[in-house]
């Protein structure tokens, strides 16, 4: 009868209690700890204090939108390629987060008939299944007694939370969401090879700051000038002496408004330009 009450209480939120979640771009005031199936201990802002970003799934075994959320793997393929030991980046962690007290290693395991299946084979990402979800209040509004799962978030070094749809189920759509967010460089494939160097810009818009991905074949001398629409410089440098390799040059954009600028970028003899978007 307790889980079946708790079921109620939360499908009526998922219609009723929208707003019960804290709001986009609010900062955690506390951290939380989560430990996993394994036995190992995730503090938050450790995570985030080393320049992470976490990827948080509240999810309940008998829920099933959030099932149907978990097997489009996209959180799996996310983590493969961007968290502990990504394949492309390692600055995210993921964790699946179960909201449920009452949920046992039996329901996880689909073995019962109170979840909607197997959560653990096949997953990549630490599974949490806590005896109380303490995490699930760091995100929740002062007051709030009920909330909807599935309710997917990510929270940024600066502490800042930002819900995910559910609907983004493919890890590229979902790293450009969190680069929209966070500043991050999206998964993308939009390289641009020169003579003797390639390059690529990321995030393009850009919110706090942009990334220009340098892969240098030869040593040379850059510099660089971004100019807003009016053709006034708004960021420079100048005569950088860059070795052979692959060299990462922050734009910060967090002080310009919102529009379009134009980077102008010189290697070497080579002159190339690049438009650039910010938005807040």
């Amino acid at each position: 009868m307790k889980k079946t009450l708790l079921i109620l209480t939360i499908a009526f939120a998922s219609f009723q209690g929208k707003s019960q979640w804290l709001a986009d771009g609010t900062a955690l005031s506390s951290t939380f700890s989560m430990t996993d199936l394994n036995g190992s201990t995730y503090d938050a802002f450790t995570i985030l204090n080393q320049g992470k970003h976490l990827v948080i799934d509240f999810s309940a075994t008998w829920c099933g939108p959030c099932f149907a959320y978990h097997q489009s793997k996209v959180l799996d393929r996310y983590y493969d390629k961007f968290g502990t030991n990504g394949t492309i980046t390692k600055d995210a962690q993921v964790v699946l987060y179960e909201v449920d007290p009452s949920t046992t290693l039996a329901d996880l395991q689909g073995t019962t008939g109170a979840t909607q299946g197997d959560w653990i084979t096949g997953t990549t990402h630490p599974i949490c299944n806590p005896s109380s979800a303490t995490a699930v209040s760091k995100f929740l509004q002062p007051g709030t007694t009920s909330f909807g799962v599935p309710a997917v978030f990510v929270v940024y070094s600066d502490k800042k939370l930002y819900k995910i749809s559910t609907g983004i189920t493919q890890e590229t759509n979902l790293r450009n969401y969190v680069a929209s967010k966070c500043g991050l460089a999206p998964l993308s494939a939009t390289e641009i090879q020169d003579l003797g160097f390639s390059y690529d810009l990321y995030p393009n818009p850009a919110n706090h700051a942009a990334t220009l991905k340098l892969n240098m074949q030869e040593s040379a001398e850059i510099n660089l000038k971004l100019t807003n629409s009016l053709g006034a410089v708004v960021y420079a440098q100048n005569e950088l002496k860059l070795n052979p390799g692959i060299h990462d040059i922050a734009i910060p954009t967090e002080s310009l408004s919102t529009g379009i600028y134009f980077l102008q970028l010189q290697v070497g003899q080579r002159t190339i330009q690049a438009r650039v978007a910010v938005s807040h």
